[in-house]
């Protein structure tokens, strides 16, 4: 398992599934990665100035309309991530693995100007690949980032088709250039972000599984959390940034715990929530913070301090996460339904609960409702707007197998396809 994996899923040792224990090994390790997409990982420095950068080929780019899915394999002696080309994300049955390109670990992969870059699951670098309408994969060069980091990397943020950022030591980012290959420089940890907090300083700064790019302006969320994922700060962090300056320009601080998750709407207001995780502690511990989430206004770069709502005072009392803006006013979230469980479950217990439904929000009314076509679930979703429609992949308690669903913003889910194990990427290559 990759260092990172492997990081995280010793960090949520309290969140094992109820299966057997190679299915609760599997599912603890996708859990984790997810939850904490490895932003809770403070990376190492190595002492190697130098790129090991190898001259990009020129191949014939495709044409036609190609769509990514990647999914996670879960074994005895680690993971394999899986690349699967498809032609469309239309209704269709099972997608397979015979034809997929294997990478070894969690090797997260990204669309850049109709190739792919794909994170090494082993080493700190990452490898960009031209895709032909006949799924032949075209290695174009590899870059590392040795001099930041002694393990693997995190999802990089893509700015623009020359521009992305890698984050290391949590709070920093490495500036490269995804057409060349190069690494162009550094943007430093915000003033006025604290490693730690709390009484003890035993809460350490994470950061958010997702971000918005709104125009010019990136918003990236940041946490406080325990090692274990268990305890969170009231305060979360949203970090503004300017890709053109490539700088830190805003910091601003929000009364949610575990923001996490991001989405923008039609007019451009941004939504900030909290991941799965922050839920148990909200049940569980009578000293934890509720969750919620917050807004930043269309051509605003502060929160909006009367957009801030607590799922429960959407749910009739129930805990919620993952506020996704769907489309015509409409939002996703998670709400754990206690009342299915044993009552005074632990935190452990309510991670591992299968006792999660997806509900929408009708943002102009605040009526909040279950979502239609989709059941009872382990809470552990993973969300894509892909061609200005939202897919969501949801597997299966053993992460052996996901279901992927359309939402649709008339409220309604409609089933999409399968695929074998963990589908935690998918986007359009071209």
């Amino acid at each position: 398992m990759a260092p990172s994996l492997r990081c995280a899923a010793l960090a949520s040792s309290s969140a094992l599934a109820s299966s057997g224990a190679l299915a609760s090994s599997r599912a603890l390790g996708a859990l984790a990665t997810l939850a904490l997409a490895c932003s809770a990982l403070s990376l190492g420095c190595g002492g190697d100035d130098t790129q090991s950068v190898t001259e990009p080929n020129q191949p014939d780019p495709g044409t036609e309309p190609l769509y990514a899915v990647e999914t996670l394999i879960f074994g005895d002696d680690g993971s394999s991530s899986y690349v699967s080309l498809l032609p469309s994300l239309e209704t269709q049955g099972t997608v397979g693995l015979a034809s997929a390109r294997e990478f070894a670990q969690f090797a997260p992969a990204d669309p850049v100007a109709g190739d792919i870059v794909v994170v090494d699951g082993e080493a700190p670098e990452l490898t960009r690949f031209a895709v032909s309408d006949q799924a032949e994969w075209t290695d174009r060069g590899t870059l590392s980032f040795a001099q930041y980091s002694s393990t693997t990397l995190d999802t990089p943020i893509y700015v623009s088709e020359t521009t992305a950022y890698t984050a290391f030591e949590t709070t920093n980012f490495a500036i490269w250039n995804p057409a060349e290959l190069t690494i162009d420089g550094e943007i430093p940890a915000p003033d006025g972000m604290p490693r730690t907090r709390g009484d003890s300083s035993e809460l350490s700064v994470a950061r958010g599984y997702s971000h918005t790019l709104r125009g010019d302006t990136l918003f990236q969320p940041y946490y406080w959390a325990d090692s274990e994922f268990d305890l969170y700060s009231e305060v979360s962090q949203i970090s503004v940034l300017d890709r053109q300056e490539n700088g830190v320009t805003g910091l601003l601080d929000v009364a949610c715990p575990h923001l996490h998750i991001t989405s923008e709407d039609e007019d451009g207001n941004v939504y900030f929530s909290n991941g799965k995780l922050s839920i148990a502690a909200a049940v569980a511990l009578p000293d934890q913070p509720k969750n919620c989430f917050v807004r930043v206004n269309a051509g605003e770069e502060e929160v909006d301090l009367t957009s801030l709502v607590h799922f429960a005072d959407l749910t009739q009392g129930r805990e919620g996460s993952n506020l996704f803006y769907v489309g015509k006013g409409i939002a996703l979230f998670n709400v754990y339904h206690a009342e299915l469980d044993p009552p005074g479950l632990d935190v452990a217990g309510i991670k591992a609960s299968a006792n999660y439904h997806l509900w929408t929000l009708d943002l102009e009314s605040g009526q909040a409702a279950m979502l239609e076509g989709i059941g009872f679930n382990g809470g552990q979703f993973v969300t894509f707007r892909i061609d200005e429609r939202v897919y969501v992949a949801i597997p299966s308690g053993d992460f052996f197998s996901t279901e992927v669903y359309e939402v649709l913003d008339s409220g309604q889910a409609e089933k999409r396809f399968d695929t074998e194990g963990w589908a935690f990427k998918m986007f359009r290559v071209r």
